[in-house]
């Protein structure tokens, strides 16, 4: 089976769906798939060019100009997958509202060859409502029609199956969440290692934040809550891990001021490999207050180095608070301040939280157990067997 992925982007910048991506190519290759990747790619991250995974083809193509008004637009991405789409199996479109989703429709259809779509938590109402007038056009002109004819569309959790169903007349709707290598999540780096590099961690208690910077994630919430927080406790210490969206990090950093808290807060940027490991193992709480979300990435990756989180409900991640695993909290001010307070004050409730939730990443989401079940939708497909979903009620995979 070769199966060929397009994405919008590869780089961290991006935010989670580059990390689904490659994780999942990589699982899917060592469960003897061809997988292959196509993604624009842009002159300032021309080191996404070393990027190598075993038995991954990865090709990117250079974005063009467009690229301001119709975001990752690439002629020579469109040109490839036209000529080399009847080489593929199936493809497998990551992510929609961007040229390469596009481009990759265009070439399926001319080819007659079966796509499938990871909408990856572009259809929550939050992110209808972004950019609210451009995206109404975008869907009545172009989106609607491509994801209606999709020979299936991969949803990642329950909400985001009912959000799908409520907006697109097609039936064949999937069930499969995200996932990670657990591997990466055995052997953690020693705590002093981050705190050599930052030493104004050492003995305060890290209430973690990791993801983009961008006025989706809630961290207007976090740095008031962080405020408050300060006045109750002086031991902690706010790290914010992950890239600046559009300049958004000065409107948060003027919001830790006038809160008094930007002294005692980190912006690390984006972090990877050892450091990214070692800020995980070196924090005590973990918070990600959005207001929408597909299937938050570094969720996963807290629980899995035993990290008790604080979610909302826009995470949609229920299974957090089921597991007593952490706090589903709703996007206030004073609900995230009480919910790390409480945690900060008692050790032995982020030890069993901790634990809880890394048992629940070890029996759920390793990509080893996940990418089983997509193979059997991607077999389905192309056998013609895939002609209703396997879930009713519940939204289960079968």
């Amino acid at each position: 089976m070769k199966v060929l992925f397009v994405a919008a982007s590869l780089s961290p910048e991006w935010g989670g769906p580059p990390k689904v991506v490659l994780g999942l190519a990589e699982a899917l290759a060592k469960k003897g798939v061809g997988i292959s990747i196509f993604s624009p790619i842009e002159k300032h991250n021309q080191a996404l060019n070393t990027i190598y995974i075993p038995g991954v083809n990865i090709r990117f193509f250079p974005r063009g100009i467009l690229s301001k008004f119709w975001t990752s637009y690439s002629l020579p991405l469109a040109k490839a997958l036209m000529q080399e789409v009847s080489n593929f199996d199936l493809i497998h479109i990551h992510e929609i509202w961007h040229y390469p989703h596009f481009s990759a429709y265009k070439a399926c259809k001319f080819w007659r060859k079966p796509y499938i779509i990871t909408i990856h938590g572009a259809l929550e109402p939050w992110c209808l409502d972004y950019k609210k007038l451009k995206k109404k056009f975008y869907w009545h002109v172009i989106q609607r029609k491509i994801l209606q004819e999709a020979s299936g569309l991969h949803a990642i959790t329950k909400e985001e199956v009912k959000n799908i169903k409520r907006l697109v007349n097609n039936h064949k709707i999937f069930l499969i969440p995200n996932g990670i290598n657990i591997e990466e999540f055995k052997n953690l780096p020693e705590k002093e290692y981050i705190e050599y590099l930052y030493p104004e961690f050492k003995d305060k208690k890290i209430i973690l934040f990791m993801g983009r910077i961008h006025p989706i994630k809630g961290l207007d919430l976090l740095a008031k809550s962080f405020g408050l927080v300060l006045k109750k406790r002086r031991d902690v210490h706010l790290v914010i891990v992950g890239p600046d969206s559009d300049g958004y990090k000065n409107k948060i950093v003027k919001e830790l001021e006038n809160n008094n808290a930007l002294a005692h807060t980190t912006f690390t940027g984006y972090l990877e490999g050892k450091a990214k490991l070692a800020i995980l193992n070196r924090s005590d709480i973990f918070v990600l207050p959005s207001y929408s979300e597909g299937f938050p990435m570094s969720v996963l990756e807290a629980m899995a180095s035993r990290l008790p989180v604080i979610i909302t409900p826009g995470c949609n991640f229920p299974e957090v608070e089921k597991n007593k695993a952490g706090f589903v909290i709703e996007p206030q001010v004073e609900t995230i301040t009480n919910a790390i307070i409480n945690l900060a004050n008692n050790k032995e409730l982020r030890k069993e939280m901790g634990k809880n939730g890394q048992n629940l990443i070890k029996n759920n989401y390793d990509w080893a157990q996940i990418v089983n079940k997509l193979i059997v939708v991607y077999d389905d497909i192309l056998n013609k067997k895939f002609t209703s979903p396997c879930w009713e009620n519940e939204y289960d995979f079968c």
